[in-house]
């Protein structure tokens, strides 16, 4: 490499490819905007190598500067002009100050004899070509060919067939143009017939209306899901009439086609991208003793919602770790459904649309914020229905009928007795002829809740005896003190 450049400084080396600079440097990465810097490295043999390999190390294209990029009166003496082509990624403001920037600390940091004089964006204008495409003729209904006649014209392309070919012409030439342009190709491309083809205008940019649907698909499950925590009870009551059954057969079996429908398209999202193919295999085992972990955290939801209907949130000791467990499972798994449900829709209609031009990266972004909004929904029923089954609690104990268990938690009526008539209760009066509702003790104190008054009590253990309450015609009563 030092030879070459001492025959570039001594004007002997042939003239340099413009390509070559681009293919060297070529990193791989992606980049949105390309600035032109200008910049001038000592010529010295060495200097000026350690400059280009520092510059094209960093994926940044390093030439000699064309005719009429520099002025010659512009280069510091001993100094030679080089083009540096900086990519970067990122925002359109600021770009080229940015990039000039980036090599001016790239040269403070490795020490370049290298200054940099200019930088400026490099732009090209639009393309001015219009998309045509090359498609079988099909035959026209009797409304559009009303419409063909009075000429109107309507956005639809749902009736479209797909094109066998698309072609690009200067904006705005009429379509007989697009049609030269069809038949002008050398015969290695699909021939055009006049009598079996057509052209018409592409809209690339337009996305077929099967996104739509797969759209309202996603958030068919989502709704029926929802139905599914909120209104189904497992296991079903015998008492429930057959419309019932029938009902939640339906969505049962609505909602298992919709799912899967929803793993085909995570299987596509899954197969399309390299990075979750690298990721998944490692980060699913690394990333399951923390969810054992915290999913029992995430059940303290559940218990908070059903102890509200009592006002005893966080007055009672939860259930046993595998109790939390289970009641984590049920918002993790609902969150998880309606985020999945989301990525699956977004693979879906990135299927759909891809040729429309829909970047995968999008439809994937989109995908998983409707997704978490989706999972939110679906966890917030879950903690809905962990409320209702406390007010349906609370419904029984105002029977003095001893609630169910829920997920560890056993309530139970018991009579209490105080040791001394002025011992302290938090909450109001110890009620003596009746018996109170108790989800047990936590630490050195006990809360109970009085269903005639549907009031939350609190006292310290030591202050009171506790005799289990007797069952009268299943109803909970205190024995009678002589």
């Amino acid at each position: 490499m030092r030879e070459r450049i001492q025959q570039r400084l001594r004007g002997d080396a042939p003239p340099a490819d413009s390509d070559a600079g681009s293919q060297a440097a070529d990193n791989g990465l992606p980049f949105d905007y390309r600035v032109r810097v200008l910049v001038e490295i000592q010529g010295d043999p060495d200097e000026l190598a350690l400059a280009e390999s520092q510059l094209t190390a960093r994926g940044w294209p390093v030439r000699e500067p064309k005719e009429g990029e520099y002025a010659r009166d512009e280069v510091t003496a001993s100094y030679v002009p080089r083009i540096v082509e900086v990519r970067l990624l990122g925002a359109k403001e600021g770009v080229a100050q940015h990039a000039l920037h980036e090599v001016m600390d790239l040269a403070h940091a490795r020490e370049l004899a290298l200054h940099v004089r200019d930088a400026a964006l490099i732009q090209h204008p639009p393309d001015p070509h219009s998309t045509w495409k090359v498609h079988l003729k099909r035959t026209l209904t009797r409304p559009e060919r009303i419409r063909r006649r009075l000429g109107i014209h309507t956005s639809s392309t749902g009736d479209d067939p797909q094109p066998e070919r698309v072609i690009r012409i200067p904006e705005d030439a009429p379509e007989a143009e697009a049609l030269a342009a069809a038949k002008s190709h050398s015969p290695t491309w699909p021939p055009f017939n006049d009598r079996e083809h057509e052209v018409r205008p592409a809209r690339i940019n337009s996305a077929p209306p099967v996104a739509l649907a797969h759209g309202l698909s996603a958030a068919a499950t989502v709704f029926i899901a929802y139905l599914t925590i909120r209104s189904v009870r497992f296991p079903a009551d015998e008492s429930e009439s057959w419309w019932y059954t029938l009902g939640v057969s339906s969505l049962l079996a609505i909602g298992g086609g919709l799912t899967g429908w929803l793993v085909a398209g995570n299987t596509f999202i899954y197969r399309q991208s390299t990075a979750l193919r690298t990721i998944l295999p490692w980060a699913l085992p690394v990333l399951a003793p923390a969810a054992y972990a915290a999913v029992p955290q995430v059940g303290q939801l559940v218990y908070t919602n059903y102890l509200s209907a009592f006002d005893l949130s966080g007055e009672v000791s939860a259930g046993a770790w595998p109790d939390g467990l289970m009641a984590g499972v049920w918002v993790s798994v609902a969150f998880l459904f309606g985020l999945l449900t989301g990525v699956g829709a977004g693979g879906w209609v990135y299927r759909a649309t891809a040729r429309s031009g829909t970047a995968f990266g999008t439809a994937v972004l989109l995908g998983m914020y409707a997704g978490t909004l989706a999972g939110w929904m679906l966890a917030s029923a879950v903690t809905d229905r962990a409320a209702d089954s406390g007010d349906r609690a609370v419904a029984a104990a105002q029977e003095y009928r001893t609630p169910g268990a829920y997920y560890g938690l056993k309530a139970d009526f018991t009579c209490v007795r105080p040791k001394e008539k002025d011992a302290p209760v938090y909450g109001g009066t110890l009620p003596a002829d009746r018996p109170l509702l108790t989800f047990g003790p936590k630490g050195d104190r006990v809360s109970l809740w009085d269903p005639k008054t549907k009031r939350a009590l609190s006292m310290r253990l030591e202050d009171a005896s506790f005799l289990p309450a007797k069952s009268e015609h299943g109803k909970a009563v205190c024995p009678r003190t002589k």
